[in-house]
């Protein structure tokens, strides 16, 4: 088993790191680091997980991501298919706060900066949707000089700040790293999750997963996700669902056994409580 810690690569001359990120699919174990991270998603899709947060991730997404909030992109399975021509594109910056802090207390006009850093624990995020100017600034930060590259980090955190649509993704907020094991824990229960939610899974089969007892099992993941196994499964297959009906012809009902519910009306309900409305009202607004 892999450590879930995740070690970026540092630059010993530099406050920051650019990445860019380009091949099949994400990395795609759930993990976490110290820096800090903003990363703009120029190609590729499927699912995110960042802290207690499992939603969709798309083209133009711009991802904050706090010191040590756990987070993956789990890209949909067409990436994985044998002649696949999807691929991936992310542009990526890492640092960390207390690097750049000096600049943040001795100058008011970055207060507001130092304060949405202190947000990011929760992980945020801006759905850009198409290019503009602030994406077209990412795209370019290969060739930029390492200042051009410090403004287009400053830059990119003042626009999420000025933007409207800007949200949180986490309710549960992420500062200090809890137990090691607690991580691997919590890492192989989403990787099963993820990987066997359109079959039947018990609480006694996630439990012995996390090689707990089901009673400690559920004590254990209400304190790192804030949710119940049952709330945490049925977003996982939600989601999936949702891609479902925007992508696939199957019918409501193939969707439904397909992402592992035995009966209908159940999906309908899990799905409007998750969603906030019907498969079919879904299934027109996306349409």
């Amino acid at each position: 088993m892999k450590p879930l810690l995740f070690k970026v690569p540092t630059v010993d001359d530099r406050s920051f790191r650019v990445q860019i990120d380009t091949g099949a699919h994400f990395f795609q174990r759930l993990h976490f680091h110290p820096e800090i991270q903003l990363t703009l998603i120029k190609e590729g899709a499927g699912t995110l997980v960042v802290g207690d947060r499992i939603d969709r991730f798309q083209p133009y997404d711009l991802l904050l991501l706090g010191a040590n909030v756990p987070h993956v992109l789990l890209n949909d399975p067409a990436y994985f298919e044998v002649e696949s021509s999807q691929k991936v594109i992310a542009y990526s910056f890492f640092f960390k706060e207390e690097i750049l802090g000096d600049i943040f207390i001795k100058c008011p006009e970055l207060a507001h900066v130092a304060e949405l850093l202190r947000e990011a624990a929760h992980g945020l995020r801006l759905k850009c949707t198409a290019p503009n100017g602030l994406t077209e600034r990412f795209e370019k930060v290969e060739t930029q000089r390492p200042f051009e590259q410090l403004m287009t980090l400053l830059t990119s955190l003042d626009g999420l700040i000025l933007s409207q649509d800007c949200e949180r993704l986490s309710g549960t907020a992420y500062k200090q790293p809890s137990k090691p094991v607690d991580h691997r824990r919590l890492e192989n229960v989403f990787n099963f999750i993820l990987t066997n939610y359109a079959n039947e899974i018990t609480l006694e089969n996630i439990a012995s997963v996390a090689n707990l007892t089901p009673h400690a099992f559920c004590r254990f993941l209400r304190t790192h996700t804030r949710k119940t196994f049952s709330q945490l499964l049925n977003e996982v297959r939600v989601e999936h669902a949702c891609r479902l009906l925007r992508d696939s012809t199957h019918s409501i009902s193939q969707i439904a056994f397909a992402c592992g519910y035995s009966n209908l009306s159940n999906f309908n309900r899990q799905f409007k409580q998750v969603t906030g409305m019907a498969p079919r009202d879904y299934l027109k607004k996306t349409g």
